[in-house]
């Protein structure tokens, strides 16, 4: 019945508060939520009674007293006690639960690397987890000695690496090098050649055309001197120590292999795409406006100083449909279409990034009117094979309804968009969710859908898993068609 002074209560507070972790972690506790070890601190409350008056008095409870030793145990003996009377009556026994638990880590470690993504934009991607890293190099060493076509190979590889191994370092990705080769002949270019419009379609084209054949002799030079390496090292390693013929072909083969996958990597990223789109949900659902609009800025090109979070909301589903063509489905179906040669999807990103930074009315409009002509030309059939798949994956998530509401949309109101292929996956998107997506004076997509509604951070999250499983079937279909048809 002895009183503790105020700093000896917030110390058997704190101590009792470290005996329920201690019991949580012993046990493996695994929070619902994350997945992750729980401590108990988001549902439980803790509170800590004494007695105000009386002659005996606690002036401290610390680590190193007794009687912060005899709280600390009291604490952990009763929580452990719960816990356990708990989990019998949930799983029956604690061999199940430990068996649940290691499923429940190993389906963490599956879901990739999210959210590996920059606190602010522009900043370096941080690294995966070691678990996540572990797994990714796994599952690529596997897709490589299955007896699949090489092309199918590939495709597998990179919906590998994209899932866990995630985004290679800006500085040395092709797409953000070919950005900031735009951006200097941008810094350099007269403004006389972007008013004129004889002379800036002329040079537009011109940057067009060297884009493309730098990339593509830098590309082409860059396998052909991995498949001359390679030649190399089997006739030296043959010629000096026969034993290891075969493993130096398996080695030099791999390499190449690998190298493929690397340039249809970063010429395609769905899972770093997804992973932005539930940050900003996150910023959102927190209120969280100036980091919501810094994040739409990794998105898309549209200034968001002004845009409110339904704005921004529909920001990030008309970029996350549309980039789901542009950044995933293009490049896989110029791949496949190109009998499985990474060059082609990476041209076609070289075109895509053109497009995006003076494919647009208004101060590039003749600069850039080439580049976006053939990024429509481009995405003729890309885009509408996006908008199949968010339907398709629609419908077994959702249901026909919400399918063919977003065919409805897709179909009637793509023609607002002033790109022939932009509105399809957008259209189908703010129809399947029900939601208008609308760009002020240039369109307003799902508009004319009864009860549709403004778009919030849980339709980001309803998005979000549709773009997913259409990515997912579309990846599925490059791989079916890649083992069909090509080497």
């Amino acid at each position: 019945n002895a009183a503790l002074a105020p700093g000896a209560l917030v110390e058997a507070f704190g101590i009792a508060v470290e005996a329920k972790c201690a019991a949580c972690a012993e046990l493996d506790v695994g929070c619902a939520k994350s997945g992750k070890l729980a401590q108990g601190t988001g549902t439980d409350c803790t509170a800590f009674f004494s007695s105000n008056g009386g002659a005996r008095r606690v002036p401290h409870a610390g680590k190193h007293t007794l009687f912060a030793e005899m709280v600390g145990q009291a604490v952990r003996e009763a929580t452990r006690a719960a816990i356990v009377s708990n989990i019998n009556h949930c799983y029956g026994n604690r061999g199940w639960y430990g068996l649940h638990r290691a499923v429940e880590k190993v389906c963490g470690v599956l879901k990739g690397a999210r959210p590996c993504v920059p606190p602010r934009p522009m900043m370096p991607v941080p690294w995966a987890p070691m678990s996540v890293i572990g797994l990714g190099v796994g599952l690529v060493l596997i897709v490589y000695a299955l007896p699949l076509s090489r092309s199918a190979r590939v495709v597998m590889a990179v919906v590998a690496w994209d899932r866990c191994l995630g985004e290679p370092p800006l500085s040395l990705h092709p797409v953000v090098i070919v950005g900031k080769i735009i951006s200097a002949v941008l810094r350099n270019t007269p403004e006389g050649v972007l008013t004129n419009p004889v002379l800036g379609f002329v040079c537009g084209f011109i940057l067009l055309l060297g884009m493309l054949v730098i990339s593509l002799v830098s590309s082409w030079l860059l396998l052909a001197a991995s498949n001359s390496a390679g030649d190399y090292m089997v006739a030296m390693i043959s010629s000096t120590w026969p034993a290891l013929t075969n493993i130096t072909n398996i080695t030099t083969s791999f390499a190449t292999w690998i190298l493929q996958v690397l340039l249809l990597k970063t010429s395609s990223s769905l899972q770093l795409l997804c992973t932005l789109a539930l940050q900003m949900a996150n910023f959102l659902e927190r209120k969280q406006l100036p980091e919501a609009r810094s994040q739409l800025t990794w998105l898309c090109s549209r200034d968001p100083s002004k845009l409110q979070s339904d704005e921004l909301a529909g920001g990030t589903l008309e970029s996350l449909s549309e980039n789901l063509s542009d950044g995933f489905v293009a490049p896989l179906f110029w791949y496949v279409i190109c009998a499985g040669n990474p060059i082609a999807a990476l041209l076609y990103r070289v075109v895509n990034t053109l497009d995006s930074r003076v494919g647009y009315r208004g101060k590039y409009e003749w600069f850039g009117k080439s580049s976006a002509r053939f990024d429509d030309l481009l995405n003729l059939m890309p885009a509408r094979i996006t908008a199949f798949f968010l339907l398709f994956a629609t419908l077994v998530l959702h249901g026909w309804e919400d399918a063919s509401r977003g065919l409805k949309v897709a179909w009637g109101d793509s023609v607002q968009c002033d790109s022939p292929n932009a509105g399809w996956p957008m259209g189908a998107m703010a129809g399947v969710l029900g939601v208008t997506l609308e760009k002020k004076g240039q369109y307003c997509l799902g508009g004319r859908v009864s009860a549709a509604k403004l778009p919030n951070s849980r339709n980001i999250r309803d998005g979000h898993r549709v773009a997913q499983l259409a990515g997912g079937f579309a990846a599925f279909g490059a791989v079916i068609f890649a083992a069909a048809f090509l080497d």
